[in-house]
């Protein structure tokens, strides 16, 4: 998921999905919230919301409980570049206005959360149960080490029920229309594969070499971009959680708290070793008189009549993994005798898993029909769902505890640090007096910050770049430390002079020369290929190979070149054999449509899960606007200066 966010990050589906998250973010927000809260102490408000406050406490305990959220999700894969590229800050200070928002709504609506509704959410918590049944000793267990009062919790539990009642009330009357849903089906099932040329803006290079004129008449105009920004120097202490675990020492009593408050955490699903031979739907090639439900069927009975011969063989004495080897349609499975190894429950589509729940081991089943086809499973053996005790995760539990027992000592001697600097303006004595040192980075800018010892913390920029000189900065933490900092100096931005400047000039220069020339070969060559669809001899005289996809929808991204929305506008709206001349994302492209795939009617059931899933996104746009709309209708006011 990481990789899509990374390469797709401006998609309405990437940025659909991350809206999804912070919208059920919203819910639970206050869930754990009295886990790593932030090092921060400032008070003051980051927004008011029709006369209800967001103070900056809640706001940045929103944040660190939002980065915890993702930490969880990515896990290794989270850094400081997702906080960046996530805008998580925005995402936080969102979801609290959005929350406010809905609260409000829920009085003014006189919703109420009963007591008995509140008792039975509570103890629907995984978090809170022990085989199934909720356990008041892990409800304890969790409050006390999320150092939460159940009069907290409980309250934030009825107030995120109150937000559900009202997202529930506005999403509850969504409906889609049979054409929506054929549009649905049409835009995801109809497929197109292109050959094309693909070439950058800047493919062709001018002959006509740039003048000095030329050159000067360049930097008059562009003159900003050569601008020298201004730059600071930082004094910083940094403080790790790592460096402090080594000297952390744990008693037993907390182990078996932190263990009991993270029992989801090594809760192992079910697991199935399980064999299987498949046999695919043929489906044949049109036939006059024959109807798409009738060769649907016609192939449904041929795969069901294979599997029930394959069936019989084995049960005769055949040999279950020589079978799968001789006819399944499943290569991968087949070279190994049919084996699909060991997998999670979950894994399997619904039809193929609700077989194996039914089987004993070493038990084969009647024909399976699922989406892939026929199937005969053979069940291998099976685990069943445990929780991991104490004595075989205590190695993990004892590091996850060192490290938050560690991050809760960097967040003590950040705030005494802080308190002594901001009343002497002397950052160095103050650590000094915490036994650490300050440290003084070169100049840098905004754009050009490349400080190994600092790393990727836009935060600890952000600030820096908002700070007077010599004043100490609130503290920072990112994914790896916490920050104090101090401006020492400063250079104001410049314009430099011609003579300062040239090479980068007249390296801009040219490449702006090259990319109109390219752009106005392109047009000639998409002329050319509307006239004469000849897509081969174009790319003989560029020197360029013609490529190709292999089938894909609106839905996907274009194999080998990635989601580049304005390409699959054009293809998906000309007739096989077509082409058109598109430029995005720094390319440009000649297409042209080799083969169209059209989709067939859906039947009852897909028509049905389309529905469902249709119905949810909708709901889920529909809630989005009604949000933005009484956001616009609503007293709201941000102090980003808090941020």
């Amino acid at each position: 998921m990481l990789n899509i966010i990374r390469e797709h990050a401006d998609s309405w589906l990437v940025k659909f999905i991350l809206w999804m998250i912070i919208l059920a973010f919203v819910g639970t927000i206050f869930y754990s919230w009295g886990m790593g809260g932030s090092t921060a102490s400032r008070g003051g408000t980051v927004a008011t919301v029709n006369g209800a406050t967001v103070s900056f406490e809640e706001y940045d305990r929103t944040f660190n409980n939002l980065i915890n959220f993702y930490r969880q999700q990515f896990r290794n894969q989270f850094s400081d570049e997702m906080i960046e590229k996530l805008d998580l800050k925005t995402q936080a200070l969102d979801s609290l206005i959005d929350r406010k928002l809905l609260l409000d709504e829920a009085g003014k609506q006189n919703i109420h959360v009963s007591d008995a509704e509140l008792v039975d959410h509570i103890q629907s918590f995984p978090a809170f149960q022990k085989d199934g049944v909720f356990n008041e000793e892990f409800y304890r267990n969790y409050l006390k080490f999320n150092r939460l009062t159940p009069k907290d919790f409980e309250e934030s539990q009825r107030e995120a029920l109150a937000i559900e009642k009202v997202q529930n009330l506005v999403k509850g009357n969504t409906q889609v229309s049979d054409s929506e849903i054929l549009e649905a089906y049409n835009a995801e099932e109809e497929k197109v594969k292109i050959d094309y040329i693909r070439f950058a803006d800047d493919y062709f290079r001018s002959t006509q070499p740039v003048s000095e004129d030329d050159l000067k008449k360049y930097y008059e105009k562009n003159k900003a971009k050569f601008e020298i920004p201004e730059q600071i120097q930082v004094e910083y202490v940094k403080l790790a959680p790592k460096d402090y675990e080594s000297g952390i020492e744990l008693r037993e009593e907390d182990i078996e708290d932190f263990y009991n408050a993270k029992l989801p955490d090594f809760r192992v699903k079910k697991t199935f070793k399980a064999s299987h031979i498949l046999f695919q739907l043929p489906l044949d090639k049109p036939q006059d008189g024959t109807s798409d439900e009738e060769r649907q069927k016609q192939a449904e009975d041929t795969a069901r009549a294979e599997a029930e011969a394959a069936l019989k063989k084995i049960r005769e004495g055949g040999d279950f993994e020589a079978l799968a080897k001789e006819v399944s349609d499943d290569p991968s499975s087949a070279a190994a005798g049919g084996s699909l190894g060991e997998f999670p429950s979950g894994m399997m589509v619904d039809e193929f898993e609700a077989a194996l729940n039914k089987l004993a081991v070493g038990e084969i089943s009647e024909p399976v029909k699922t989406p892939f086809g026929y199937h005969v499973i053979r069940l291998d053996g099976v685990t069943e769902e445990r929780v991991k005790p104490l004595s075989e995760v205590r190695e993990t539990v004892e590091t996850q505890l060192r490290q938050e027992k560690a991050r809760l000592k960097v967040k003590r001697i950040v705030r005494r640090l802080h308190q002594a600097a901001t009343v002497s303006g002397n950052l160095k004595s103050a650590a000094k007096e915490q036994e650490t040192d300050s440290q003084t980075t070169a100049f840098f800018s905004r754009d050009k910050h490349d400080l190994p010892e600092i790393g990727r913390a836009p935060e600890f920029y952000n600030l820096a770049f908002s700070l007077q000189e010599n004043e100490i900065g609130e503290p920072v933490t990112t994914f790896e430390a916490s920050f104090i900092l101090k401006i020492v100096a400063k250079k104001a931005p410049s314009i430099p002079e011609l003579g300062d400047v040239r090479a980068e000039v007249e390296k801009a220069a040219t490449q702006n020369r090259d990319r109109d020339f390219t752009q106005e070969k392109f047009k000639q060559f998409a002329e050319r290929l509307k006239k004469e669809n000849d897509l081969k001899g174009i790319a003989g005289d560029i020197k360029e190979d013609i490529l190709h996809t292999p089938f894909f929808s609106r839905a996907d991204s274009i194999p080998g070149i990635g989601n580049v929305d304005a390409l699959k506008d054009k293809v998906f709206g000309v007739k096989e054999g077509e082409t058109v001349a598109v430029s995005a994302l720094g390319k440009h492209y000649l297409v042209r449509v080799q083969g169209i795939q059209e989709p067939s009617a859906p039947d009852t059931g897909e028509k049905k899960k389309l529905a469902e899933r249709l119905v949810r996104q909708k709901s889920n746009f529909v809630l989005q606007d009604w949000l933005k709309n009484l956001r616009e209708r609503s007293d709201v006011k941000v102090d980003k200066t808090l941020l």
